[in-house]
């Protein structure tokens, strides 16, 4: 416990200490939201005749909250590559603490803050304003969507050698992971299940069935959560073997 105490703190030092990280863990949430606002209050009266915004806010909402874990899983990808360069994972053998625990914690570490953000966002953004909202439904699709950050870190973390790999598979994953937000723009029906390989996508169905019903999709909810934990297993496996 002391181990991982220290961690914690070490990683705070980190993020403080690098500009970029203090803008992605602390500033990048506040302009979601201030992003947010801007688009209902200013934006929206003033497209609404020529592009229906207001109907799409619903859309707005699901593109923002999947950035919100995307953007956690880049801190803790580049704090494992840092540490990687460091060659602590080689050190972590002759400590107390083992690899596996090492990278359990740097998952929840950064998975505990993208759930609060996630936990924050909706009634701040006022997205959700005029939609079938249920705020205890959405608790569960935002733990599951809260995992897709471990999900997009070891992704990275496992087969990219150095950051220059790391910001180029990000580029291509931040592509993939917003392709299933085109099944509920054009309202494909059941043709979006084509989309149903990319581990998001089964977050944002969920995340769809609450807005637009207030209820929760279980069977969709499982689904996900079955698919991050198979990925977190298969990730951890490969991560592992690499280093």
């Amino acid at each position: 416990m002391v181990y991982i105490l220290k961690l914690a703190v070490n990683d705070l030092r980190n993020i403080i200490r690098d500009r970029f990280f203090v803008f992605a863990f602390f500033a990048y949430p506040v302009m979601l939201i201030v992003f947010s606002r801007i688009i209902i209050h200013l934006i929206a009266p003033r497209v609404g005749d020529t592009f229906p915004l207001v109907e799409n806010f619903s859309l707005v909402f699901m593109f923002f909250i999947t950035l919100i874990p995307f953007i956690f899983s880049f801190i803790s990808a580049f704090l494992i590559l840092d540490e990687r360069d460091e060659h602590l994972l080689t050190v972590l053998r002759v400590m107390p603490i083992s690899r596996n625990s090492y990278l359990t914690y740097r998952m929840f570490f950064m998975t505990l803050f993208s759930f609060i953000v996630l936990l924050i966002f909706p009634p701040l953004s006022g997205l959700i304003d005029g939609t079938q909202f249920s705020y205890p439904a959405y608790i569960p699709i935002a733990i599951l969507f809260a995992l897709f950050t471990p999900v997009s870190a070891l992704l990275v973390a496992s087969f990219a050698t150095n950051k220059v790999q790391a910001f180029a598979i990000f580029k291509i994953g931040g592509t993939v992971f917003l392709l299933p937000l085109f099944a509920f723009f054009l309202n494909l029906g059941d043709l979006r299940y084509i989309f149903s390989p990319v581990p998001n996508f089964w977050s944002l169905v969920s995340l769809d069935t609450v807005l637009q019903n207030g209820t929760l999709d279980i069977v969709h909810l499982g689904i996900g959560l079955t698919f991050h934990i198979v990925l977190l297993a298969i990730l951890f496996y490969i991560f592992n073997k690499k280093n």
